[in-house]
């Protein structure tokens, strides 16, 4: 019959009690092999996880080589419907500028032809203008002839009358004459003039037709460079977009695989975890019967631990207590359970305000039973929860920023222990509750464990647990 205040009501005598003594530690290694089993499918079971995030990542990257993929077929359709556009609006270009070269030839011929004209008119003005100086040199010599003929008609009196009349209409021809030719000169001079400034237009837009003509040839050979840039660009597009078909059934078959290994690891991870679940029950029943045992009074190598973390609950719970009863502390602050996060703290690391008095209270009483056995790796007080206020001073140190490995090995103060061990612990009121569990000790490395709690109360109220681990040997699956 147990007592549920401790060990039992006392040792079993007689012969029995090597024989339970013996059942006892079988039952307790079989808890510690059960654990180790059950820690190690904890890891494959997060080794799976891992593998399956793994997988989302590589099908998300997948997705993105689609996607990506997608985009380049839609660059390159959009590209090739550009280098086609291009090609037509180049051969319509190139159809125009033809036409206004063979202007510009026919315009250069009728310059280079009209400059022969102008050079003809210029040649027959100078004709006329010597035509019209010899006019002028006969009409001076009429004149003078006329003025002549008046004199002997003169002279000749009433029979000269009648020859007077025809030297006077000489005369007045002469003079005509030489009024229109210089009339004629002065159109001549005008006409010259006009002349020279169409030779010189004329030369100035031969020159300029002769330069279009030049440039307009090195335009065309652009033309045609452009035109082959053009043709190679579309073969490249199209080698391109061959590639990316190959590039895209690639991710294709990657994809597929991926998924076929996705669907075998989740098939893995269900599997394991039903694995993991049976292992749990299998756990708490060996540990249950491990309890069974020890709460017998049989001797086993769990009593020292059993005992020795029981006093300290109790020393932990008179602590809380008169702490209470002097006003260092209500007893709301001390089951307060709002957790506040430190900034900047990785992993994640909480007060609450009974946390200058456990700071305060717990080191003295924790600290000792470090001492008890080299097998001992720590002892601390968790609350129902597993809020872990104040730490052994080994594992109490400053965080460093950008180090979470190294923080969750020596700064395990102030934070929540949600797994099922320290859950347990911190829940059970049970006069003692005994585990065994694979810890994850950081870098890689594990340590099988047995952790072993007793109830902390403060006036009936229960706070929490003091929990007490140390080694055992792993056993050999």
């Amino acid at each position: 019959m147990r007592d549920d205040r401790g060990m039992g009501k006392g040792p079993v005598n007689g012969d029995s009690t090597d024989v339970i003594r013996s059942m006892a530690e079988d039952a307790g290694d079989l808890a510690v092999q059960i654990a180790q089993a059950h820690g190690h499918a904890d890891a494959i079971s997060a080794e799976l996880a891992q593998q399956r995030s793994v997988f989302d990542g590589l099908h998300t990257e997948a997705s993105r080589m689609n996607e990506a993929s997608a985009a380049v077929e839609s660059a390159t359709r959009t590209a090739k419907l550009a280098t086609e556009a291009a090609h037509e609006r180049l051969d319509t270009a190139r159809a125009g500028f033809l036409r206004v070269m063979d202007q510009v030839r026919t315009l250069t011929r009728e310059a280079d032809g009209m400059g022969d004209s102008v050079d003809a008119l210029a040649h027959a003005i100078e004709g006329v203008r010597r035509s019209v100086e010899d006019i002028a040199e006969v009409a001076q010599l009429t004149n003078m002839l006329a003025l002549n003929a008046q004199v002997e008609a003169a002279r000749a009196g009433q029979s000269g009358r009648g020859f007077m009349v025809v030297a006077e209409e000489v005369k007045a021809m002469s003079e005509r004459t030489a009024a229109a030719t210089s009339t004629i000169n002065k159109t001549l001079q005008n006409l010259r003039g006009s002349a020279d400034g169409i030779a010189k237009t004329n030369a100035a837009l031969l020159a300029r037709t002769l330069s279009i003509r030049d440039e307009t040839s090195v335009f065309s050979e652009s033309m045609d460079a452009i035109d082959s840039a053009m043709t190679e660009v579309n073969a490249q597009q199209e080698q391109i977009e061959a590639a990316r078909r190959d590039s895209a059934r690639a991710i294709g078959v990657v994809d597929q695989s991926i998924r076929r290994m996705d669907e075998s690891v989740g098939t893995a991870e269900r599997g394991i975890a039903g694995l993991r679940s049976g292992f749990g029950k299998i756990v708490e029943t060996s540990e249950s019967l491990t309890s069974d045992f020890a709460m017998l009074g049989v001797e086993t190598v769990d009593t020292p631990y059993v005992r020795a973390v029981q006093n300290a609950a109790r020393a932990v719970s008179e602590a809380f207590e008169q702490a209470v009863a002097t006003g260092a502390v209500t007893l709301e602050d001390l089951f307060d359970t709002r957790y506040r996060p430190v900034p900047g703290s990785d992993p994640p690391q909480m007060t609450t305000r009974a946390l200058p008095l456990t700071d305060q209270l717990l080191p003295r009483i924790q600290e000792p039973l470090l001492q008890l056995s080299p097998q001992v790796v720590f002892c601390a007080a968790v609350d129902r929860n597993g809020y872990l206020p104040t730490h052994n001073r080994k594992y109490s140190q400053r965080q460093r920023a950008g180090d979470p490995v190294w923080n969750a090995v020596h700064c395990r103060n102030r934070r929540i222990f949600g797994d099922r061990v320290g859950l347990a612990a911190g829940k059970s009121t049970r006069p003692f509750t005994l585990q065994a569990y694979r810890r994850d000790m950081g870098q890689g490395q594990f340590v099988m464990m047995k952790d072993v709690s007793a109830p902390i109360y403060v006036r009936g109220k229960h706070w929490g647990g003091l929990r007490l681990a140390y080694r055992v040997e792993e056993a050999s699956l």
